[in-house]
């Protein structure tokens, strides 16, 4: 059965301010200057990956689950207030795949706990089969395990899944999975995925700029891998 695995942050909606801020907050207190292009570098990853590297430790180290853990309490307190909305063209691309059967996941790095919390300010539960999280996985994106346990919980092969991402990391992580892709926002058309679709292979990878622009011959292309 096809199914679409879905990023959340700015895929489903734009959380980008909110988790710029979390992070800036949260790694002033460690005594850390955190900036935007710091916040660019780690996008798409897992936290425990991203902070081994700003706080300098091995995987392992406490600390780790101690400021991610305060990071994501600071990120729901800002969502919470926040006037979240879908981006472009998301809601009619949740309800037209609900309508014609197809299984939507979501498959975001974050915690489970920021997962229910905006999907539920979104108000999108009911579409998706199952919220999976990369968050305690031991690599985040580009490794493909979280989209191949989340093909897994719906109950399909890989190459049935079709996934939609904004960062770099989750298109990588699609092309290693064996999973065609559709890249959004930013990334669409940007130097940084024309250098990782020349330098590695893997299944076919659309650009729109919104979903508004996404057609559903696109779809069919990218599942039957026929998609130039």
């Amino acid at each position: 059965m096809r199914t679409v695995l879905w990023d959340l942050d700015g895929t489903l909606a734009d959380t980008e301010e909110l988790h710029f801020q979390a992070w800036a907050q949260t790694m002033a207190a460690q005594g850390i200057a955190y900036d935007y292009e710091m916040f660019i570098a780690g996008f798409g990853r897992n936290n425990r990956s991203v902070l081994t590297e700003l706080l300098g430790v091995d995987g392992l180290d406490p600390r780790i689950d101690d400021v991610a853990r305060r990071k994501e309490q600071t990120f729901r307190a800002l969502l919470a207030q926040a006037d979240l909305q879908l981006l472009p063209g998301v809601q009619a691309w949740l309800a037209g795949f609900d309508q014609a059967g197809v299984r939507q996941v979501i498959s975001s790095s974050g915690p489970m706990a920021n997962i229910a919390a905006t999907v539920a300010k979104l108000g999108v539960g009911d579409y998706f089969v199952s919220l999976m999280s990369g968050a305690t996985l031991p690599r985040g994106k580009p490794d493909p395990a979280l989209f191949h346990l989340s093909a897994a919980a719906a109950g399909v092969p890989p190459a049935a899944c079709l996934v939609i991402e904004d960062s770099v990391h989750g298109i990588a992580a699609a092309r290693r999975a064996g999973m065609p892709s559709i890249a959004v926002g930013k990334l669409a058309g940007s130097a940084a995925l024309a250098g990782l679709l020349a330098i590695q292979p893997g299944p076919p990878c659309a650009e729109v700029s919104t979903l508004n622009d996404l057609t559903w011959s696109t779809c069919e292309q990218l599942w039957e891998h026929l998609y130039v």
